[in-house]
Parts: structure tokens; sequence; C-alpha cells
């Protein structure tokens, strides 16, 4: 089988020392996630798990509202100001370990590898897979222009895929975030 990096190698190297192979049980994964809420305000979720997507560290934003003003003044930049230059930002700030690579759920997230030291994609599964025989992958990634970043997330994916359900923290992040809706709501009818 040949993987993104052209490769028939499932194991994992650091870009620093292509020799030296990447215990994937020392893997670190992380995930990004800034959806909106029904009232147009923005939210943000940083989940950092171990190889088999068990969490070690979740961090959200509380909701942001942009006022009527800073929706003005942004125009069509505010979306991407909010969730990279507050949100991703401030959740990937302090992580308390270097992840291997950040996984987004939107395309548009990509563009926060501007802001971190690690590789970045946005990862889906891959439409209609399931149901194609032969097919060697069920996932879809992309590093946006961060071309250098493709072979690292590659091989974690070639590595870890058919062991763990990569796309699946997405699903449990978003849960989390409206139970912490459910207590924000709560706290305000105080």
């Amino acid at each position: 089988m040949t993987y993104p990096n052209g490769n028939d190698s499932r194991e994992y190297y650091h870009e620093e020392d292509a020799n030296e192979a990447k215990d994937p049980s020392s893997l670190v994964l992380s995930y990004l996630i800034c959806p909106q809420d029904a009232a147009n305000a923005f939210l943000g979720a940083l989940m950092i798990t171990d190889c088999r997507a068990r969490p070690q560290h979740f961090s959200f934003v509380s909701p942001i509202r942009p006022t009527r003003i800073q929706r003005i003044l942004y125009g069509a930049t505010l979306d991407e100001h909010v969730k990279i230059d507050v949100v991703a930002k401030k959740l990937l700030a302090d992580v308390p370990v270097a992840p291997d690579v950040l996984f987004v759920d939107e395309p548009e997230l990509v563009i926060a590898r501007k802001i971190t030291d690690f590789p970045t994609a946005f990862l889906t599964k891959n439409p209609g897979a399931e149901i194609e025989p032969g097919r060697l992958t069920t996932l879809k990634y992309d590093t946006g222009p961060n071309t250098e970043d493709q072979e690292a997330v590659g091989r974690i994916l070639a590595t870890l895929e058919d062991f763990v359900d990569l796309t699946e923290p997405f699903t449990r992040m978003r849960e989390a975030l409206k139970e912490v809706g459910k207590s924000f709501d709560e706290s305000e009818g105080e």
C-alpha cells in the first residue's frame, strides 16, 4: 500500500529526524472546533487526546458575540478574525503538551497553522468511502497552503486510521459545547 508521502511504510517519523521512528502509542492528537450557536455567537473548543482519541485536555471559550459595530468594521474578515485570532489563539496559547497534529473540522480553520508549531489539517470522512470496496482510506484531509504538513499528517493517519475513528472526537466536542451552553443559559437565568 502506498501512502500520500509515496512510501510503503506505516511508521510515523518526525520531520527533524526521518531515520528515527516514533512509537505510535506516543502520538498526541489535538482537535479544534469553532462553531457558531443559534444566536450567531462564536464558540470554540480544543481537545488534546492520546493516540486512541481519549481526552487528556479539554478547553473552551465563552461565547463571543461581536457587536454590530464590529460586524460592520470587520466585514467579510470577521469570521476569520474571531475564529483564528481570538478563539484559536486563546485555546492554543496554553496547551499542556505540544501535539503531533492539529485536526480541524472546517477547511477555513486550516489557517490556524499560522499560530501553531505543529502540522494542521482539515479532517473529514471521505464521502462514499464506506460503500466503495477496495478503498484504502475512509478519511480525507487537507492541509491547505501548508504543503509541508502533508507528509506528517499522512503518516499519522496511515498509522492510526485502522485502530481509531479519528473524526469522532469532533462529535464529542460539539456535544460537550452543548452542555457548556446549557450551563451558560442556566447561569444567565439566575
